[in-house]
């Protein structure tokens, strides 16, 4: 077991682990990224239906996409697990009547006779059942309906500074990522290709860069699930330690963010393999 790591958690299930974001979802709303506006253009595109598309959202924490894909003018149903996080989605989408926020997990929600022209996830896939995820996903969308996955991926930072803060980790807490919430999984259009389910998958990278000063860093780290799960006594060790050595190294950390989409359009039901 990783040191300062409270045991009890460790035997959660997948969707247990995802719902500690609740604990702290106004710090979540406010120190996680958003996400580049070019991606919803993408997915916009490869969607194909008309003036905006009718989304199932996976996972919509606090709206961090959703709101982006309400400027745009789409229809949004997003289901979010998390009671905290759910009330504050709400909170955000007032004054978006294209949205509605539903409190529930992605595999017990009953979807009725809708169907969705896009089935979306930002940051949140990971968590869903994958004996679920994908055959869920197919069912509820339109026969030429689209698979939209997203994940913000920090590709590092400054490296004298993030080889401090790798110190600082391996001293606090070993076994934990010095690095923002990301997506370590390698390519997940595999496991899209893998379903049988959905057609070829595109594959978009958009690279961009945020600066942070060692509070906002710390805000941003402790809203990750591993480090939702340490004692508190020593996480907040950890990030008083890491906000020191930002501040000690002029203030700011850059870090380098690469955002990857994962598109694919469901197969007709005579082609599909699952």
């Amino acid at each position: 077991m990783d040191r300062g790591v409270r045991g009890e958690s460790l035997s959660a299930s997948r969707g247990q682990q995802g719902l500690v974001f609740g604990e702290v979802a106004a710090l979540y709303d406010r120190s996680r990224p958003s996400y580049p506006d070019e991606i919803f253009e993408e997915i916009e595109g490869f969607a194909g239906s008309g003036p905006g598309p009718r989304v199932l959202e996976i996972g919509a924490g606090t709206g961090k996409a959703t709101q982006q894909m309400a400027r745009r003018g789409w229809s949004v149903l997003a289901l979010e697990p998390s009671a905290p996080m759910a009330r504050l989605a709400r909170a955000n989408l007032a004054s978006s009547p294209m949205v509605r926020v539903v409190e529930a997990p992605f595999e017990a929600w009953d979807p009725m006779d809708e169907a969705f022209s896009v089935v979306c996830a930002a940051q949140s896939w990971h968590w869903v059942d994958p004996v679920v995820g994908f055959p869920k996903a197919a069912r509820v969308m339109r026969q030429d309906g689209a698979l939209a996955l997203i994940w913000n991926c920090a590709l590092g930072g400054d490296d004298e500074i993030r080889k401090e803060l790798d110190r600082v980790y391996h001293s606090f807490a070993p076994g934990i990522s010095s690095t923002p919430p990301s997506e370590r999984q390698g390519d997940r259009g595999l496991a899209i290709s893998s379903s049988g389910l959905f057609g070829p998958v595109t594959r978009i990278r958009v690279p961009w860069t945020l600066a942070y000063s060692g509070r906002t860093y710390t805000e941003l780290m402790s809203t990750q699930s591993d480090h939702r799960l340490l004692e508190v006594v020593v996480l907040d060790r950890l990030l008083a330690k890491v906000e020191e050595v930002i501040e000690n190294r002029g203030g700011f950390y850059r870090v380098d963010y690469v955002t990857l989409v994962y598109l694919a359009r469901r197969l007709p039901d005579g082609q599909r393999l699952g």
